[in-house]
């Protein structure tokens, strides 16, 4: 197999990026119609998978400053819609795009 690039991981991360963004929306369906919550709960959890798996299969010899800054953007994406998704399982709903409530610690 051949040795992956930073180009290739670049693009490799972009697209854990638009995964975690499909999931997004999903949870801003789920909060336009809470019938929609189960699925956008299953969605935003593969997602999150799915992007954790392609962070992690980047190997030391692709990265570099501009890898880096990518696999922050993705981690911090990933986190936001990982409390979404703990909001939406605790509380039965997603809640705004704004900011986090600051329950994140009990």
């Amino acid at each position: 197999m051949a040795e992956m690039t930073p180009g290739a991981a670049l693009r490799q991360l972009k697209q854990a990026h638009a995964t975690l963004k499909k999931a997004r929306q999903a949870l801003r369906m789920a909060r336009e119609n809470p019938a929609f919550g189960p699925r956008a709960l299953d969605a935003g959890w593969e997602a999150l998978t799915q992007a954790h798996a392609l962070m992690a299969s980047v190997p030391r010899s692709a990265v570099d400053e501009e890898v880096l800054t990518q696999q922050l953007s993705v981690q911090r994406y990933a986190t936001s819609l990982l409390v979404r998704l703990r909001r939406l399982l605790r509380k039965g709903e997603v809640g705004d795009d704004l900011d986090d409530d600051g329950d994140d610690d009990e």
